[in-house]
């Protein structure tokens, strides 16, 4: 049996509107839940999403969810620190985010979003801490819409998470999702580039990622996405083999790299190129300052990067 990640009661019903038995509206646009949504139920909500039909015109909804006085599990804590890398008992920049992901199911699966859940594809992620997350003290958590902008490929928007103690805000994360959109005519700038290595002080280490990776980090996060977890269910989804949670290989790597830094990083900024297949060998560039590191991922195939982070010890 997994760890429990929240000291809450998981609810393991759908949730999906404002009105069910569950959920009371808060505010006009804020859901307020008893509990913790169990993201493991909510993947099979997915797919009835399939019809919606965003156009390059449409928006995400001023809609935001909440639950309030939650707590780490340290039993939760130490097994996802021991599948992702990291110290035994710390809270790491990576763990409020997986925590929260039933959160972010329910968010997307609310009828009044307009993004199909299959196919949407996580591209960036930027995670702060204001101040270090313990095991005693209780948060409150909010998942809400950020900006929408235009792609050449189609959409992007923000999916927003925010840990409250009291009144401060001590974590946030923005997540940023591309929900595709045949025939999209829009012309973009690429993004500036996130990492920047020197090759004379570059250093490399070299990650191999079994092939039961998935099914081993989804008994810790919930995430039981098929294309996580075995070939054939990946298959069915248009991948060769499975391939490896994203925010695994960002926990994986971020743990790797922190070890290089004087203090606790306390900003991450990683950028989603290409998937990880199950089983895969890769290689591991990074370099680091007095007050970070940076890295990529690159494969070991052709050295294309499939990821690249930053950290930082300070805001």
């Amino acid at each position: 049996m997994s760890a429990s990640p929240a000291e809450v009661k998981v609810d393991t019903g759908s949730q999906v509107n404002a009105a069910s038995q569950d959920a009371v509206v808060a505010a006009p646009q804020e859901m307020l839940l008893k509990s913790l949504p169990n993201a493991k139920a909510l993947l099979l909500k997915a797919a009835a999403t399939a019809t919606r039909k965003p156009t390059m015109e449409t928006q995400a909804p001023a809609l935001s969810v909440r639950v309030n006085q939650v707590k780490f599990s340290s039993a939760w804590v130490s097994a996802y620190n021991k599948v992702c890398g990291f110290e035994a008992e710390e809270i790491s920049l990576t763990a409020p985010q997986v925590l929260a992901s039933g959160l972010h199911l329910h968010l997307m699966a609310n009828e009044a979003v307009p993004f199909p859940m299959l196919g949407m594809v996580h591209m960036y992620n930027e995670i702060e801490s204001f101040v270090p997350l313990t095991l005693e003290s209780p948060y409150d958590v909010v998942v809400s819409f950020g900006e929408t902008r235009k792609l050449p490929l189609g959409l992007e928007f923000e999916v927003v998470t925010r840990f409250f103690e009291g009144e401060q805000l001590v974590w946030q994360a923005v997540m940023t999702i591309l929900s595709r959109i045949k025939g999209a005519r829009v012309v973009a700038a690429k993004p500036a580039p996130l990492v920047e290595l020197d090759a004379t002080q570059a250093q490399y280490v070299r990650l191999d990622v079994p092939e039961n990776q998935g099914r081993k980090y989804a008994k810790v996060s919930n995430d039981y996405n098929p294309i996580h977890l075995h070939a054939k269910s990946a298959s069915l989804f248009g991948f060769p083999k499975a391939i490896a949670h994203g925010m695994w290989t960002a926990a994986r790597l971020l743990a790797d790299v922190s070890k290089q830094l004087d203090s606790a990083p306390a900003r991450y900024q990683v950028r989603f190129k290409q998937p990880v297949f199950l089983p895969s060998s890769s290689m591991v560039k990074f370099q680091a300052g007095t007050d970070g590191a940076q890295y990529q991922l690159l494969s070991s195939k052709d050295s294309k990067v499939l990821m690249e982070g930053r950290v930082s010890a300070s805001l």
